[in-house]
């Protein structure tokens, strides 16, 4: 009986996840899709930068997540604003979440280092078929009618400082939130605060030798109703060409990476989900893949990014 009612604790969860709209799409290569996380990220590659990323969490569980997402940012103007676009499909059980976002961010020389403050905005579609369920009660009104295209406008803020080698970031993904209203058969603005979730990032860079580097970073992220969730990595960077990562997330899973360089334009990746939550049992692991490319205007290759 325990394992029955962990998959309905599960189920559950999935609906009253998309009851609350704009939440943070789940990666775990994020520092190279930064736009997911944090609008001040938008040029900071110093090049016209694509990133494609596919993510399909907890295989083999029936209505699990699956996320598309897509960004395209540079910098303008002397270098001095960065500019990007972020489109993201994520689907979960019966409901799905469709946003474009622009971002924004303005960038100046501090130390040794950029500090760069970024806006976003943008329009998220929220769909859910309630009918297409199999309830116990078919009076229950909440299910009773379909949710389409509900089309809703959202912001987002943060602030990004980086250097060669180390770099800190705090960030509100989405500053509005939507909770979906029976009553009304729509999305209507939450006016609770606990809703948000601002997050910190932060990474250094130690050189080993010539051909070897670690990168630890971590992501903090924090909600009223759950608390603090961290994702603690670390990279060891082979000849600038070979990333092998390893990382936790609390509470949820251990995850493997894999990213290839081949030439400096292009990046290659590949992660790997275990999981150690209470529905590990019942899935197969996430598994998730990233494709980026550099337009090489700037592709400074004696002196490559990390983050």
């Amino acid at each position: 009986m325990r394992g029955k009612g962990n998959v309905l604790w599960a189920l559950s969860s999935l609906l009253s996840l998309h009851c609350l709209g704009q939440h943070t799409p789940l990666t775990s290569q994020y520092l190279f899709n930064g736009l997911v996380i944090n609008p001040a990220y938008a040029g900071s590659r110093d090049a016209l930068t694509a990133n494609l990323t596919y993510r399909h969490q907890w295989a083999g569980f029936e209505g699990a997540p699956v996320t598309q997402m897509l960004s395209v940012h540079a910098p303008m103007g002397r270098r001095k604003l960065g500019l990007g676009l972020m489109l993201y499909n994520d689907k979960i059980g019966v409901s799905n979440e469709t946003g474009l976002f622009t971002n924004y961010a303005y960038r100046v020389r501090l130390n040794n280092g950029k500090l760069s403050l970024g806006l976003g905005a943008g329009v998220t579609m929220l769909r859910s078929e309630w009918t297409s369920l199999s309830i116990q009660q078919s009076s229950d009104q909440a299910f009773a009618a379909d949710t389409r295209n509900a089309v809703r406008p959202n912001f987002s803020a943060g602030a990004y400082y980086y250097t060669k080698t180390w770099f800190v970031g705090v960030s509100s993904p989405f500053i509005l939130s939507y909770r979906y209203d029976a009553g009304s058969e729509g999305w209507n603005l939450s006016d609770n605060s606990a809703d948000l979730q601002p997050m910190v990032t932060g990474g250094y860079v130690f050189r080993i030798n010539a051909d070897t580097k670690l990168k630890p970073s971590t992501l903090l992220r924090y909600k009223a109703t759950e608390g603090i969730q961290a994702d603690m990595s670390t990279n060891l960077i082979l000849k600038d060409r070979l990333w092998l990562g390893a990382s936790y997330r609390t509470g949820d899973a251990f995850v493997a990476s894999l990213e290839v360089l081949p030439t400096a334009q292009w990046r290659l990746g590949y992660a790997y989900d275990l999981g150690v939550s209470d529905l590990a049992p019942y899935h197969a692991g996430s598994h998730e893949l990233m494709l980026q490319y550099e337009f090489g205007y700037r592709i400074r290759v004696k002196d490559p990014r990390y983050f």
